[in-house]
């Protein structure tokens, strides 16, 4: 992979395609940015250059996010786009491979040669979306989780990318690293939702994907403390789902929202509209609900509602017992 694969002239171009669209002016520009108009002229002739903090500012006046720069050039030019992930086959629109050992090795070879997340993310979803055969699809999870764990180690915030690889490394870790690591996950995105009403949380990626992967983190981390008998982090986590008015749920986070209700609805022993509310939820589920995309989500459409209730029924037995 070499240097700026993304060329100066391609990110120049992109801008002028947004300030025209978008019919900004020079003088707004002007306004809000440090930069003399010269200069800025130079810039968009393609005969100067600007620093990563004009940049940054001028993306903001002209209301674009990085991400729609770069959609814009990948259209424009798809020679530039990365090939690495559709030539592993792991594209989860169009998986051509089944993940195997050199597989696995090959990826975390070129992640440590790039330090390209998509590809932790890639390879360990497309092992829980593809491979059958629980003790291979377990064995190949453990090659790639140091390499994932050593990467959320060094993270002082997370991206949406970063919970859900934790989401599909959960059950490898131990009890009480998933208990700090999905209050750490579930703190931030709570904090990031502080920015709603300032007009930010519709940004690409700026929330949304964050909150549904949280919610998959909770529900995980429900069913995780369920088959622990931990009591208050059932009754936190149960409360934490029910009562959290992250903006922008989507559905996925809905179907968490469902599916607790049946974890509590089971609990409090109405089994009779706790089964009826499951039936309901996951019918939805397999109708709006990707396998490829969203094997952790998945899974759960493959269970019956007599599987999925065992370990809520196995909780009560233990907290009856106490």
């Amino acid at each position: 992979m070499g240097k700026n694969r993304v060329p100066a002239e391609a990110v120049r171009n992109a801008l002028i395609h947004f300030i025209k669209k978008r019919n900004i002016s020079i003088p707004i520009i002007l306004k809000s940015v440090d930069i003399s108009r010269s200069r800025l002229y130079d810039y968009l002739k393609g005969n100067g250059r600007v620093s990563a903090t004009t940049f940054v500012n001028l993306l903001s006046t002209i209301g674009v996010s990085y991400d729609e720069v770069l959609l814009h050039i990948y259209l424009e030019q798809p020679e530039l786009v990365d090939s690495t992930v559709k030539e592993l086959g792991l594209d989860p629109s169009s998986y051509t491979q089944t993940p195997n050992e050199d597989m696995v090795y090959r990826v975390l070879a070129l992640f440590e040669e790039t330090q390209d997340t998509r590809l932790l993310l890639y390879v360990v979803r497309a092992i829980n979306a593809q491979v059958v055969d629980s003790g291979q699809r377990y064995r190949l999870v453990e090659i790639a989780r140091p390499a994932i764990v050593k990467l959320l180690d060094h993270r002082d915030s997370y991206s949406s990318t970063d919970m859900l690889l934790f989401a599909n490394i959960i059950r490898h870790e131990p009890y009480e690293t998933v208990k700090t690591m999905v209050k750490k996950m579930s703190d931030q995105v709570q904090k990031i939702a502080t920015l709603e009403g300032y007009g930010l949380v519709e940004m690409d990626n700026f929330l949304p994907a964050a909150v549904w992967n949280v919610g998959l983190l909770n529900f995980n981390m429900l069913l995780l403390a369920l088959e622990n008998g931990d009591e208050e982090t059932v009754e936190g986590t149960l409360t934490f789902i029910k009562e959290c008015e992250l903006p922008d749920f989507g559905s996925y986070f809905t179907f968490v929202k469902k599916l607790a209700e049946v974890v509590r609805l089971t609990l409090d022993d109405q089994q009779e509209q706790a089964e009826e509310l499951w039936h309901s939820t996951v019918n939805a589920l397999k109708f709006m609900v990707d396998d490829r995309l969203w094997p952790s989500f998945t899974y759960l459409s493959q269970q019956s509602y007599r599987e999925f209730i065992k370990p809520v029924v196995d909780y009560r037995s233990i907290i009856d017992a106490r």
